[in-house]
Formats: structure tokens, sequence, C-alpha cells
């Protein structure tokens, strides 16, 4: 193709992704790092059944304690969610070699909120008793004792009298309530509801590999990944846990608008963008993702410089759209709302005296905790790989960048105690360079290690370890 200007009208021709190369015996390396991580979560499964697994940090004035005693019964949620991952994915693999992949993606869908409850079945507290408590969860009472409309239009002075969590927040939390409620207002009801919702997080991560990396094994590998994410199965029924659904889907929008620059797209991507703000900040960091495979795709010359502007322009249109109509009509200012949730953070980290530089260093702890410690071994094996044979592969970009934000998070130092939750986010984004490293083998078994690992971890850890109390 000949050169031509950053800033053109033609429209470069979208590229076909090209599926991960699989290698018919498992590579050496892989084997290696699937083992070695399968054995790390052993060790920390004993750690913690010796209640000597640390989850936060004394000296970082933070902890999660310890509450259980090890029992051979609690490893009972393991056994029966273990055989039926390692049933899944047996039929997995057969779905996907008849070339039926819908099937798998649903497969996975239908029996996602079993399995999860499943596993938290050794866990003392219920999902209702969780989503009622104003300690645990602070959302669902606000949403009780206001309407949506008033919320939302006197959420400046009714902010002050709220619990804790509701008041340290952006609204879009409580006003998911006010949602789910035309459902069922029971907490158990409730609690089971956002399990299912949270598991939507999986759909997305699938339809954003399927778009990037054009290869349905590792996209499907990733969605289980996804469901069986440590973290993000702790804290359930918290909307933590929900968290990853509006970055993912501006995330899906905005690799869509890549592969075809159309409007909808780039207005959907702002639409979303504001939803991000609304709900939870904090995922905003995966811009540095966004900008990663933006630049990739110029690079290549997939996208034009002109597409790269209409995209920027109608992106912030439809944002400042949305910022102005919820202004206009409800009175709402989103980045008045957003200062003053900052301001609260940053004055909590104070008043609670959680020192910088200890969670440096813990953060990485618990983010192994919340992204599964298998997973983080093949995740470091996935980014040596991406700087060894070249940073401009879509995989690299996904891994680097991933690992970009979780540096930039942890160095920026907002993230100081109670972080297991804080990484769900990305926790669940990472699992698609851990399914790409699993997918460099024709086998199944480097994938039914690394689950199996994940839910040998959430079942040992979850009834032990208090990471949420009401």
């Amino acid at each position: 193709m000949p050169d031509s200007p950053l800033l053109t009208v033609e429209r470069p021709p979208a590229a076909t992704p090209v599926p991960v190369a699989v290698a018919d015996r498992t590579p050496r390396a892989v084997t290696a790092v699937v083992l070695a991580g399968a054995g790390l979560t052993l060790v920390a499964a004993v750690l913690a059944a010796l209640r000597l697994l640390p989850a936060g940090s004394r000296a970082g004035a933070w902890r999660y304690r310890y509450v259980g005693v090890f029992s051979w019964e609690m490893l009972l949620p393991f056994a029966g969610a273990a055989a039926a991952v390692l049933a899944l994915l047996w039929l997995t693999h057969r779905v996907l070699a008849g070339g039926r992949e819908r099937l798998a993606v649903g497969m996975w869908l239908a029996t996602a909120v079993p399995l999860q409850l499943l596993l938290r079945a050794q866990d003392e507290v219920s999902l209702g008793a969780i989503v009622a408590s104003d300690k645990a969860n602070s959302f669902y009472t606000p949403s009780l004792r206001f309407g949506a409309y008033e919320y939302l239009t006197r959420f400046t002075e009714i902010v002050h009298e709220l619990p804790q969590h509701a008041r340290s927040n952006m609204p879009g939390k409580t006003l998911l309530y006010h949602l789910l409620s035309t459902v069922s207002t029971s907490p158990a009801a409730l609690g089971v509801l956002i399990t299912a919702l949270s598991s939507l997080a999986a759909l997305l991560i699938y339809l954003i590999v399927r778009e990037v990396l054009g290869d349905g094994r590792v996209a499907v590998y990733a969605m289980i990944l996804c469901l069986l994410v440590p973290g993000r199965l702790f804290f359930l029924p918290i909307l933590n846990t929900v968290s990853p659904l509006p970055i993912l889907l501006a995330l899906w929008l905005f690799v869509r608008f890549l592969r075809n620059p159309h409007w909808g797209w780039a207005v959907g991507l702002g639409a979303s963008l504001y939803l991000v703000f609304f709900f939870e900040p904090l995922p905003l960091v995966m811009g540095l993702t966004f900008a990663g495979l933006a630049a990739l795709a110029l690079y290549r010359r997939e996208l034009s410089g002109f597409d790269l502007l209409r995209l920027v322009s109608l992106t912030l249109g439809a944002f400042a759209a949305a910022y102005l109509g919820m202004r206009a009509v409800f009175g709402y200012d989103l980045f008045v709302n957003l200062a003053e949730v900052l301001a609260d953070a940053t004055d909590f980290n104070e008043r609670a005296h959680r020192p910088y530089d200890v969670w440096v260093v813990r953060n990485l702890g618990d983010f192994a905790l919340c992204a599964g410690i298998a997973g983080c071994v093949a995740l470091g094996w996935a980014a040596w790989d991406a700087v060894r044979r070249g940073v401009t592969r879509t995989a690299a970009v996904l891994t680097l960048s991933g690992l970009a934000v979780l540096a930039f998070l942890d160095l920026v130092g907002i993230n100081r105690g109670e972080t297991t939750r804080l990484w769900i986010f990305l926790a669940v984004f990472v699992q698609i360079s851990v399914a790409w490293v699993c997918a460099r083998s024709s086998r199944t078994w480097p994938i039914a290690v690394i689950a199996t690992a994940m839910v040998l971890q959430t079942a040992a850890l979850t009834p032990m370890i208090a990471f949420i109390r009401p």
C-alpha cells in the first residue's frame, strides 16, 4: 500500500485478524508456567487453611481477617465445581472442534450462575444478607428510601445523609438497584440478579477477543476464565463485581469502530464512557488499552487519521450530549460529583493512615489474589513473550497495556487497602492474556489446569477469609 499522510479521507481496508498460532505439542514454556501457577495456587490454599496467607497489610492499616477454621467439608464446593468445569471443558473442546462456537458460549453462560453460587456455598454469609447490609453494601437501602428521580435530582442535598459507601461513590450504583427493583426488591433475589449481571462481563470479553484476535478458541477460553476470576467471586454480590461491564462495553464499541469506522459505534462509545464515569470512574485508567489499540491500528494502516479524528469528535460529542442532557433534565453535574468523590478518596487514605510505600508492594499481592495466582504466572510469561517477539502484535498490546494499567494504578497511590475488590475490573481484562497462553497448545489440559486452580483458590479462601461481611 503506498505511503500517505496521516490525515487522509481514504479509508484503509479492514484487515482480517490472524488466529493464534497453535503448536501440535504443548510448548515447554507453556507447560512450565501452567504447572508453576497451579503449584503456587496449591501452596496458597494450604497457607489459607493454616491461616497464614496474607490478605492486605498490617503495616498498611488494612487486612482482611480470618473468620474460618479449616475443615475438609470446605472442599466440597471445590470438588463439585472442579468436576463441572472439567466436564464443561471436555464438551467445549468437542463443540469447538465441530465448529459450533456459539453453542460453547451459550453453554457456559447458561451454567455461569449455578457454578458461581456453588463455589461460594461454604460462605456462611448469604447473598441476601450482604445486599441488605449497610455496612457491606450501602446502595440498597437508599434505593428503598428514595425514588430514582428524587435520588438523582436531589443528590447533592441528600448525599450527606447516605451510608458511607453510597456517600463516597457515584450515584450509578444506587440507581442500578432502582433498575433491578423492577424485577424484585428481595435482597436474596437481587443477589442472584447481580451475580447474573456480573457474569455478562464474560460475554463482553468474548466479543472483544473475537473482534481483535479473530480467534474463537481464545475468545471462549477468556470467557471461561472471566467467569472464574477469584476476586469477582469473593465479592459477590458487591457492585464492584459489576464495575467491569461499562468499561468493557466501551472497549467493545471502540474495537468495533476500529474494524468498521461507522459513526454509530463512536456515538455509543461516548455514551458508554459517560456510564463509566457515572457508575465507577476507576476503570477509566484502561484508556491506556484504548490508546494502544488505536496506535497499533494506525501503525498497521488499518485506521486512517481522518477516521481517528471522527472517532474522537463523535465520542466527545456523544459524551457532551449525555452530560448536558443529565444536567438539563435532572440538574445532575457529573464533574462536580466526580471531584467530590476523588477528594473524598484522597482524604480517606489520609484519615485511615494508609502509607503509600507499603501499598506499592502489597497491591501486587492483592492483585494476584484477585486475578488468580495461576493466571498471574501465565500473565508474566505473556508479557515476556510480548517483549521478546515484538510489541506490534495485538496480543502483545493487550498484555502490555493491561500491565501498564496495573503499574499506573499501583504507583499513583489511589488503591490503598481493600484493594482486592478494586482490582476486579482489571483482573477480568487480563484473562485475555492468560487465555492466549493456554491457547498456544492444541491440547485442552493447560486451560483445564488454570481453571481448576482458580476454582481451588476461590473455594479455599472464600470460607476462611472475611473478604466481605455484613
